[in-house]
């Protein structure tokens, strides 16, 4: 009878688990960088391995769902940050100087910050589903010790400096997510009187 009990229980412990780690959708995404050598393509393929791991988790629970995270190159930042705008591509990774340089488009949303020794910003088109960006950012921070030890530029990487407002809006994906993530954390903790 026990045995019945405890099998029961660690069957919905792995549900929940599941739930709470796995890709619930197919996400497809390619990344525009400038350059293979270059942090930003480092960064590209970073998000990709970790989104990589999450769908392997998800796997491993029963997950069907697919992955295709690419990277693709452009020679000038002015016109990634174009084909973003007119929504020809949905991802890129530039540099926080290079992104500021330009006037200000209503178009342009940021997913992430990285602050390295040069600060980079992940950058999405406005029409981006929101789901699908909080997949993304559920990707990241569900492995980000994993992203830490990658390169040793993103040692100081934690989820308060990833996720931080910067002169372009967040997206609205970032913004669910944040909340989401923030809401989940304050029910680790119980108060003691």
């Amino acid at each position: 009878m026990y045995f019945k009990w405890l099998l029961s229980l660690l069957l919905i412990c792995m549900l929940k688990l599941n739930s709470a780690l796995a890709l619930t959708q197919d996400i497809s995404l390619t990344i525009m960088v400038k350059s293979s050598l270059e942090m930003e393509y480092v960064i590209a393929k970073s998000i990709c391995k970790l989104l990589d791991r999450e769908l392997r988790i998800s796997h491993t629970f029963g997950g069907s769902n697919t992955l295709e995270c690419n990277v693709r190159f452009d020679e000038s930042v002015d016109e990634i940050i174009t084909k973003i705008e007119q929504n020809q591509f949905q991802y890129a990774i530039v540099k926080r100087d290079e992104l500021f340089k330009r006037p200000s488009n209503l178009a342009i949303r940021s997913v992430m910050y990285f602050s390295t020794e040069k600060n980079y910003i992940f950058i999405t088109n406005q029409n981006v589903d929101p789901e699908i960006i909080k997949e993304i950012n559920y990707g990241i921070l569900n492995h980000l010790l994993e992203f830490q030890y990658l390169h040793s530029s993103f040692k100081g990487f934690d989820e308060d400096n990833l996720i931080v407002k910067q002169k372009i809006p967040l997206h609205m994906g970032t913004l669910k997510f944040s909340d989401e993530w923030k809401n989940e954390k304050k029910r680790r903790f119980t108060e003691v009187d």
